[in-house]
């Protein structure tokens, strides 16, 4: 896969390292997006599986 990577130059990346890149930043902004849930008194949503803040059963 090509990408730009500057004026007037592109790089080659594998498919599959950009799929993990992909997963990597949505991981990330996941963890930004609970964090400032929880500054701003909100409840994590459940985007995975169960958070911290549902009951347990």
């Amino acid at each position: 896969m090509r990408f730009f990577t500057g004026p007037g130059t592109t790089g080659e990346i594998p498919r599959i390292d950009w799929l993990w890149f992909l997963l990597n930043d949505q991981i990330h902004h996941r963890g930004q997006f609970s964090i400032y849930l929880r500054m701003a008194d909100g409840q994590v949503p459940s985007i995975y599986g169960p958070s911290a803040d549902e009951p347990w059963m």
